[in-house]
């Protein structure tokens, strides 16, 4: 075909291209174009036949023709694509104000936890309190009367923020607390519950990032460890689900309490699950607590003679005891089998 006739024809391809209603009709076109036999296909072989003059010539003005129907074709396939979104959209479109029915998924075994202790000290009048995850040195150790040289302010156990200074990732929730009682001051009964990191290596019982959940609890009337003491033995029972527990305080060390001790709990073992019972025969760590040190009540700028109490339980390790995991990994194993297993159904609604 010669090159004329081919630019006689090219507004009426152009003009079938922008017709062609589907991508059927466009496929057609642009094989009868472009194809093995197609036209534009078949002037370009015949260019062998030309003198070098004429290749020159007729090669310029074939891809002239080839690139405007090129760009026709591609323009068209665009528009037809967007056309039938719109179509799909429009037929498959969803009436949200609509109310859901059936199963939604389920809650992460930590994230039931979390709500049920929130809701427990809600329904006692606790402030339910969290602060921000990246803390300074003064909220998460100096306020809480932990010195320079301690090792918890190391590196090998703290992540600290490279190019600022002094700024850390916090490793425990006790900042809430300092944070609470300057905002409020006291007295106050509160419990901070949030995430929390230390530079650990990730194992069967240690984790980079956990969950706590801290009690704090001061007035201006005396309170004693028998307060703490009567506090912890409600949440174990509460948590675990149990009418009566069996408790006891070993001496330890924090420096944000003083007198510091470690509540442990009697157990029993059935089925590879913890079973509270003040009749087990074994004795199970559950958290640390203390009367809260009077340099802590300084740091917050608390003058007045008052009383105080702290306690701290690791959320994730509750939930390994009441549902017997034994590896604190598969609490961030997104293998379904392990979370069908463990959540509970949210039905809409």
């Amino acid at each position: 075909m010669e090159i004329t006739t081919l630019l006689d024809r090219l507004n009426e391809w152009l003009s079938g291209v922008d017709s062609a209603g589907s991508s059927c009709e466009l496929d057609k076109i642009r094989v009868d174009l472009f194809g093995k036999s197609g036209v534009i296909t078949m002037a370009f072989k015949s260019l062998k036949d030309c003198s070098a003059e004429e290749k020159k010539i007729v090669g310029e003005q074939l891809n002239i023709i080839k690139n405007k129907l090129e760009t026709a074709i591609s323009s068209q396939a665009e528009k037809l694509e967007a056309a039938l979104i719109d179509e799909k959209i429009k037929s498959e479109t969803v009436d949200v104000t609509l109310p859901m029915n059936g199963k939604f998924g389920g809650l992460h075994p930590i994230t039931q936890a979390t709500r049920r202790i929130k809701n427990y000290y809600l329904s006692r009048g606790f402030l339910v309190l969290d602060g921000p995850e990246v803390e300074t040195d003064f909220f998460n150790f100096d306020a809480l009367n932990i010195p320079k040289h301690h090792p918890a302010r190391q590196s090998h156990d703290t992540f600290y923020l490279d190019g600022f200074n002094e700024t850390l990732l916090r490793t425990q929730t006790s900042c809430v607390q300092i944070r609470s009682m300057l905002e409020r001051g006291v007295p106050i009964r509160m419990v901070s519950i949030g995430k929390t990191y230390r530079n650990d290596s990730l194992d069967a019982t240690h984790s980079p990032m956990f969950h706590q959940v801290e009690g704090l609890v001061v007035e201006k009337t005396p309170l004693s460890i028998g307060c703490l003491k009567s506090e912890l033995m409600r949440f174990i029972s509460f948590f675990f689900e149990v009418e009566n527990v069996s408790v006891r305080f070993r001496p330890s060390f924090f420096p944000f309490t003083e007198p510091s001790m470690e509540l442990d709990c009697r157990y029993t073992k059935k089925d590879g699950k913890i079973i509270i019972t003040p009749d087990g025969d074994k004795w199970l760590e559950m958290c640390g607590s203390g009367m809260v040190h009077p340099n802590v009540f300084k740091s917050c700028g608390i003058t007045e003679q008052v009383y105080g109490f702290a306690y701290a339980f690791g959320i994730d390790r509750l939930v390994m005891m009441k549902n017997g995991i034994q590896d604190i990994r598969d609490l961030f194993d997104p293998d379904q089998r392990i979370l069908k297993h463990y959540n509970s159904p949210m039905c809409g609604g």
